[in-house]
């Protein structure tokens, strides 16, 4: 990954315990690497009934893990910042399934991911909108897949790439372009080979032109490396200014 401008996730300040910070523009990242020793009674109990119901309908018992631990770190961290209850927050799902809270008045911007052993929560009192999607290191995209979201110029970059280099930049395209799709509520609805990325490890910055183009200077795109091996990608919209990234470990919550 070194080719890459990506920043290890432990390099970041930590979320400040017991109480979050309200000064600064900034985006905190919940990160939760869990293992075979969670108490998943425990963490289905804090659900509610939906999500609990939505856990069961998985066929393999790794998809239902992972869906409840990253619906027990939302509600956790939001829980955090908003002082409600987990069990009284109401989530809900608006256009694309973005998540929101009902009636939300304090422009809290958040957004989840997970995957089989870990999950990522981005939250922000200062971005407008906030995306935010991680994959293990280990995941292997096919070119026929990479096809239906690589760019011409992205797709000339990796031409003259191989092994793990090749595969570490791909990746790196496939989660940016996912976290900005959710940030603005599309998903992969919208069409990613429109969005071509520039990555400069010396500059330590990540550019993303869109097809139409018009608020890229409003956009912070980042990278991030979990202790666990997994590559983060977050796209935050502000108002133009600098955006402090913090970080903690969700077992670092109590």
């Amino acid at each position: 990954m070194m080719t890459l401008p990506c920043d290890p996730l432990s390099d970041l300040p930590g979320v400040p315990i017991p109480q979050v910070d309200q000064g600064g523009s900034g985006v905190d990242i919940w990160w939760w690497s869990y293992g075979p020793g969670t108490d998943w009674n425990t963490i289905s109990l804090a659900l509610v009934t939906d999500e609990r119901a939505r856990a069961a309908n998985f066929h393999f018992e790794k998809d239902a893990r992972a869906f409840m631990a990253g619906r027990y770190l939302q509600r956790s961290v939001l829980s955090f910042y908003t002082a409600v209850p987990i069990a009284d927050l109401d989530i809900v799902a608006g256009l694309h399934g973005k998540p929101a809270l009902a009636g939300q008045s304090d422009g809290i911007a958040f957004n989840l991911s997970n995957t089989e052993g870990f999950a990522a929560f981005a939250i922000s009192r200062d971005a407008k909108v906030l995306g935010i999607d991680v994959e293990a290191l280990t995941t292997a995209i096919e070119p026929e897949t990479a096809s239906l979201f690589c760019s011409a110029a992205e797709s000339e970059m990796l031409s003259v790439l191989r092994g793990p280099a090749r595969q570490a930049r791909l990746l790196s395209y496939w989660t940016l372009k996912e976290s900005y799709l959710k940030a603005t509520g599309t998903g992969l609805t919208a069409t990613p080979v429109r969005l071509n990325i520039r990555l400069d490890r010396r500059m330590n910055a990540i550019r993303m032109d869109k097809v139409p183009s018009g608020d890229d200077v409003l956009w912070h795109h980042r990278l991030f490396l979990a202790p666990s091996g997994h590559l983060i990608a977050v796209s935050a919209q502000s108002g133009g200014e600098e955006l402090l990234f913090r970080q903690r470990e969700l077992a670092n919550l109590v």
